[in-house]
């Protein structure tokens, strides 16, 4: 009986070929993978504490050079400097600092980190130079401490993906363990600076990985729990916006098309920080001075926005992460107030919206370092509460504060920005720990998600890619392959070679057929081999007419499929064996023939199957 190799639809690395050398084989194979698992997940779990004690560090690093810059020990508030005046020199003296730092040392740590993580799981395996760590959280903490309009979480995303990558190229893990790696930083990262593991899983998977496969998941969850740990020993378990006044929908009926409405707004609002975010970059890297001068420039015109806030505000509301000004608005009653109301307050939030969005294109456009996440947190809440205060104002018997449009136009802004939509719905939650306004939040979510997908392809991540010449696409097609059975493909009406055939009576079915390979059977019908037109014509150039089929078939290693199989399977198979036809065989009865399976046609269900796919309803 000749060998069977075939795949099943449980594990792809099972081959059943009858001997007790592959069984072997294929148990050493299985032990080879718990094996790697167990390392991979041990990784995990030091790629965890690396981004844990990094979130720490960095939020120590800002509070200090905040009081070094800013004589004021809240990074996050940015309450009036001793400085006077003179704080507009802050921010300048941190950029020229940050300039030389990223300039001099590592250029990976300029801008806002996650595409530059990004573009390493596509281009360069997962791998990214161990100092990009280093220089990104002294960068980072300098621009933000010294005022700089920017978040943590780009910084803490290359810091913790720089760890998961070099503990991948120190221990000469493949490209796929590396980039899994790579990914658990990033979400450890997010999940200990925020206090948001599940916000944290799910934006590695959204936005780096773009993939859920166990062996990558299971690290990925195992980093963000050990990250999350080390920052509650270090620094406690508070939430980012302890909102104390909870939020119900009083009317969902009138109310939801005004979040539908909120979500519309906040995909233009996000449009508008990614076209003002790059032209900015672009007017700064046109600017013919020397590159580590920009981020002084940089400085010293936010510094300039900031006294000017300061002057008719009363607040730095531009500096640093801006917390300080998000929390009134979330949460006036309890947080204090921004002093206004009405038609003022509303005239103030749009202006702090679109403050925001210029300190922040301005820092990060002319080569500071740090993120856009709070950034686009600051810019949806004062879009959101704006909105509220109009809603109040047009519809006074609708009871809902402004501040609850705020708190949704947070995420969905960030939302329309990064097209990350489950993410900007599960760190929300995890920020704010406000369940109540999860089904607003959703929907205006995804409505801010649509906008921006249909003005433009890109998201303040990708563009940046896309300048470089990288695509990089959220959105991954199912493998068309693996939705279909060899069943539904394999031609039935089989025609056989018999291995008693001579081989100028095959010649002749070639001829007739047109056929490449056929599948040999003997007199009881049972699938012995398989020949070739290159088998015959080899043997009729030898000058063997009359010698048998059984003579010439393959049947040392047969390569066989099952109906059930996929094609994906199918495909795996054809590409170890090297033929290009697969006999197809019951699983009942081994060796009969059911089917026949070439190479041409599953290429031809793949064609049909992409095109039909790609060929939108309207136009079918």
């Amino acid at each position: 009986m000749p060998n069977i190799i075939s795949l099943t639809n449980i594990d792809r690395q099972v081959r059943s070929t009858g001997t007790r050398s592959r069984k072997s084989k294929e148990k050493k194979l299985r032990q080879q993978e718990i094996k790697e698992y167990v390392i991979l997940s041990w990784l995990a779990v030091i790629v965890g504490m690396i981004a844990g004690i990094g979130a720490v560090i960095f939020r120590y690093l800002i509070k200090g050079i905040n009081t070094a810059f800013l004589f004021t020990t809240d990074p996050y508030t940015f309450t009036q400097s001793e400085l006077g005046y003179f704080v507009i020199f802050a921010p300048m003296v941190g950029g020229l600092i940050v300039g030389i730092l990223v300039y001099r040392f590592a250029r990976e740590a300029k801008g806002h980190g996650v595409p530059e993580v990004m573009g390493s799981m596509l281009t360069n395996e997962g791998k990214i130079r161990p100092r990009v760590g280093l220089v990104k959280i002294l960068a980072s903490s300098i621009t933000i401490g010294s005022g700089g309009s920017a978040g943590r979480e780009g910084p803490i995303v290359q810091i913790g993906a720089t760890g998961g990558s070099t503990l991948g190229q120190v221990f000469d893990l493949s490209a796929n363990d590396t980039r899994a790696l790579l990914a658990c930083g990033a979400g450890a990262g997010i999940a200990a600076t925020f206090n948001a593991p599940l916000g944290g899983i799910i934006f590695a998977i959204e936005i780096i990985l773009l993939e859920f496969r166990t062996r990558s998941f299971i690290p990925l969850v195992i980093a963000a729990v050990t990250g999350t740990i080390i920052s509650h020993a270090v620094l406690g378990a508070e939430i980012a916006f302890p909102i104390k006044n909870l939020y119900t929908l009083t009317d969902p009926l009138l109310e939801m098309p005004l979040y539908v409405l909120l979500g519309i707004v906040a995909g233009f609002t996000a449009m508008l920080f990614i076209a003002v975010f790059y032209k900015f970059e672009d007017a700064f890297d046109k600017f013919k001075v020397p590159k580590y001068v920009k981020p002084m420039i940089g400085g010293l015109l936010l510094g300039i926005i900031a006294l000017i806030c300061l002057e008719y505000l009363g607040h730095y509301h531009v500096f640093g992460v801006g917390y300080g000004t998000m929390m009134p608005i979330l949460d006036p009653g309890t947080s204090g107030s921004l002093g206004v109301v009405g038609v003022e307050l509303l005239l103030l939030l749009v202006g702090l919206a679109l403050l925001k969005i210029l300190s922040t294109s301005i820092t990060l456009g002319s080569g500071g370092s740090g993120g856009v996440f709070a950034p686009s947190l600051f810019i949806g809440a004062a879009v959101g509460g704006a909105f509220g205060v109009a809603v109040n104002i047009a519809f006074p018997s609708i009871q809902t504060p402004y501040s609850a449009y705020a708190l949704v136009g947070m995420a969905a802004v960030f939302a329309g920005a990064s097209r990350a939509t489950l993410t900007a719905i599960l760190i929300l939650f995890e920020m704010t720990s406000n369940y109540e306004i999860i089904l607003p939040l959703m929907f205006a979510c995804v409505v801010s998600d649509a906008v921006t997908k249909i003005l433009s392809k890109e998201t303040i991540y990708t563009a940046k890619l896309a300048r470089k010449g990288i695509r990089y696409s959220y959105e991954r097609e199912i493998n068309i392959l693996e939705m279909i059975l060899v069943s539904e493909v394999m031609i039935k009406d089989v025609t056989c070679a018999k291995d008693d055939m001579s081989v100028k009576e095959m010649s002749d079915i070639i001829l007739k057929t047109g056929y490449q390979g056929f599948p040999c059977i003997d007199s009881d019908g049972r699938v012995v081999g398989i020949v070739t037109h290159t088998d015959v014509r080899n043997a009729l150039t030898n000058e063997r007419a009359e010698a048998r089929v059984c003579d010439i078939e393959t049947t040392k290693g047969l390569v066989v499929a099952y109906p059930d199989n996929t094609l994906e399977e199918a495909m795996e198979l054809i590409a170890e064996s090297g033929f290009g036809h697969l006999p197809v065989v019951s699983r009942e009865e081994p060796m009969k023939l059911v089917g026949f399976l070439t190479r041409n046609d599953i290429l031809k269900v793949y064609r049909h199957k992409k095109k039909e796919r790609e060929t939108g309803w309207l136009a079918r």
